[in-house]
Parts: structure tokens; sequence; C-alpha cells
């Protein structure tokens, strides 16, 4: 969303085509979800991208003109290489150091110098190698005044709020909201004065949270729900952010064990705002949490590590029938134990600033590191001062656009 902003601010005239590779970590609402961009003019998903690099085959709408450039944003970046082929662009690579089919690509865009060591190390040229910042914290805008979003919530102004992030994509949130749930009951009863909230990504659907409340997956320890209530609603704009309004939806929550809690959809950095405490995966969510100084406590389960997707071959083999899940966990395993950090802060700062809770985790693991932050909040503020400190500036999508810009114009 911010590199399309960008580029559509800087080169108004220039059209905007989307290319949803296939990957493995997909929702499967990408397309949907960039299409709604005002300034993309149009999106294919992987099986177009395929019939246009292999085969040549036209698409529709789209008649790429003499002059243009391929992005890399994510994914496989072989994909892009063949896409830039196709079309005779040069193609630049938004990677975190990650630098393949060198030749391939005119240039490597980086978040920070430790991305920038580790594409040297990988071969890449410095003259290939752009630091523009971490387009992550572009992505975050702000639509609301604090005391409305209270409101609009139904939350006491004067409790802190935790917030639940239980990820984008299916299998993520389908797994990890019965555990969230189950930790934010046990919080509660331990810690009366703190109130929950819910962030549902803009990737899932409504029919699947009511799923995933009513019929919780069993492979973590958790609880369900139900919903009470569900309003779509626009928020107050912002004046000083010259945030635009924005619709969202809001549904009351509550779950088996008694514990009521709005879920959002739509103002996910607005509900951070609100926090004094998030509860994550790793992703980007750590990056963006980050960027407003907000703590937090990263899960990363092991319960049934073969349900977790990997790149490569190891992804591949893991759906082979009998042996492949069996494959797969050790692999899951061997790559968890190698990881130092999985949370993005922690990776940049190469400590370990927020916590990260590893293994066959239980609501109660989660509950008690919780507990610990939250019954120290001299400690709460320095955390938040540091992951400020950490994640730098925003700005990354401008430095974006003016390099493709400056190639376009050239």
């Amino acid at each position: 969303m911010p590199a399309v902003r960008a580029l559509g601010e800087r080169l108004p005239e220039a059209e905007i085509t989307v290319f949803i590779p296939p990957c493995t970590f997909a929702s499967g609402r990408e397309a949907a979800v960039a299409a709604a961009f005002p300034e993309v003019k149009r999106t294919f998903n992987g099986r177009q991208l395929f019939s246009f690099i292999f085969a040549g085959r036209p698409l529709p709408d789209f008649e790429p003109g003499p002059h243009g450039v391929v992005l890399f944003l994510g994914g496989d970046l072989i994909y892009a290489t063949l896409l830039a082929r196709r079309l005779g662009y040069p193609a630049f690579a938004y990677t975190e150091g990650r630098a393949q089919w060198i030749n391939q690509f005119a240039g490597f865009l980086l978040p920070d110098d430790q991305a920038r060591i580790k594409a040297l190390q990988s071969g890449a040229p410095p003259d290939k190698l752009y630091v523009v910042g971490d387009l992550m914290l572009d992505a975050i805008e702000l639509h609301w005044e604090r005391a409305d979003l209270y409101r609009a919530l139904q939350l006491d102004a004067h409790r802190s709020v935790i917030a639940l992030f239980p990820g984008s994509r299916p299998y993520e949130f389908r797994y990890m909201l019965p555990l969230l749930l189950r930790s934010a009951e046990i919080i509660s009863r331990d810690l009366r004065a703190i109130q929950f909230v819910l962030s549902v990504s803009p990737f899932v659907t409504e029919d699947f949270l009511r799923d995933a409340l009513t019929h919780p997956s069993g492979v973590l320890e958790g609880t369900g729900g139900q919903i009470l209530a569900s309003d779509e609603i626009e928020s107050v704009a912002l004046s000083r952010a010259c945030a635009p309004s924005a619709l969202g939806h809001i549904w009351q929550i509550k779950t088996w064990g008694g514990l009521s809690l709005p879920a959002v959809q739509g103002w996910q950095y607005d509900t951070m705002g609100l926090a004094a405490l998030g509860i994550t995966i790793p992703g980007s969510n750590t990056a963006e949490l980050a960027a407003l100084g907000v703590p937090m406590v990263v899960a990363i389960p092991l319960n049934k590590p073969e349900v977790i997707p990997l790149q490569g071959l190891p992804g591949l083999v893991g759906s082979i029938p009998l042996i492949g899940p069996y494959i797969k966990r050790r692999a899951v395993l061997s790559a968890a134990q190698r990881i130092q950090f999985t949370a993005l802060p922690n990776q940049k700062a190469q400590e370990e600033l927020v916590p990260e809770i590893k293994g066959e985790l239980r609501p109660e693991d989660l509950a008690i590191a919780v507990g610990h932050l939250m019954r120290h909040p001299e400690k709460l503020k320095g955390i938040s001062d540091r992951l400020k400190q950490v994640m730098g500036p925003s700005g990354a999508a401008y430095m974006i656009a003016e390099t493709l810009a400056a190639v376009l114009d050239a």
C-alpha cells in the first residue's frame, strides 16, 4: 500500500499493475485487497502471471508500453526476473538483504545497513544496493482520535488495553485465535484492570471469523466464542495526519469463558496505538507495533510444526502422503533451532528487546509473560523507547518512488 501510494503521487501518469505470484504463505485474498487501492490500475493472479511470462498470452486490459519498470515486493525473486524479461523492463527488488539472480536486477532496495551487508555477502555489487528504509513503517496510518476510538469500541479509557493479533493467513488465524482468547481469559482473571481488543486482518472474512470462533481448531489449546453484534462504520479522519476517512468493521465478541471484547477490522494501526502491550505472532505486525513504541509478546507455537508453511522444497515435500508431514516437521524444528530471533525489532537490534515465547505453547505460557510485563510499567516504558529507536524513521516508500522515477526519466 505505501509503495503504490508513493508511486501514484510521484508518477501520476504511470499505470500501476500488480501481479500476485504463487506463494506458500498467501491468504488467498491478496488480489482483492490490492485491487481496492485507488492507485492500482489492474491486478493479475498467479495463473495469469504464469500464462504471460511463460507463454506470452495477452492479459485483459494490459498493453504495456515501451518504458516501464518491475518492482519486486515479496515472494520468489524468480517471478520478477521472468516478468521483467518478458516486458523488456529493468527490475528492482525490495528485500531484507536477500540477493539472488543478481545479474537480472538493476538494483536492490534495502531497509538498513544490516540488510546491505547481507546483500554484499550474497555477492551483490555495491553499486546495485540502495538503502531506502523500512517500507513496513510507511504502512502505518491513523484514522481515529484516541478518545473517539475508545467510545466506538466501548472501551474504558481509564483501563489499559492489550491487543491480540492472531495473524492474517487462514491457518494462522484458525490456530492462534483460540490460544490468544484463552490467554486473555486467564490474564483478565489475574489483572482485573486490563481490557482486550482483537485485531482482525483485512485478509480474514467475517464468515471465517465466525467459523473460527464457533469451531476453534484443536491444534493449540484454547477457547472459542460467539459474535454478539456486528457494525460497519466510518472512522473520524485525523486532520493533522491528513488521513482519509476509512470504512471498518467492529464486532462485539464473547468467549466461552465469559470474556467480552471488541474485534476490529480496518484500523489495525489505531488499534495498536491504543495498546499498552500486544500479543502477536512473527511478521510485519512486530515491526509496526515496534514503530509505534508498543511492547509485545511474540508467540511461536511449535505444537504441530508440520502445519507451518515453509518456502522451497521442504514446503512442497510436506504435502506428500505419509512421509511428507514427518519430513516437514523435522525441517520446521530444525529451522526453529537455527533462527535466533523471529520478531523484526529483535532481528534489527540483534537482541531480545521483546520476549519471544517459542515451543509447545499453552495459554498459560503467554499469560505468564504478559503478566510479568504488565506488572512492571517502568520496564514497558524502557522497551517502548528502545523499540522506536531501533525501528528508525519512515520514508522508504518515497525513496523507492524516487529511485524508480529516476530510471523512467532517464
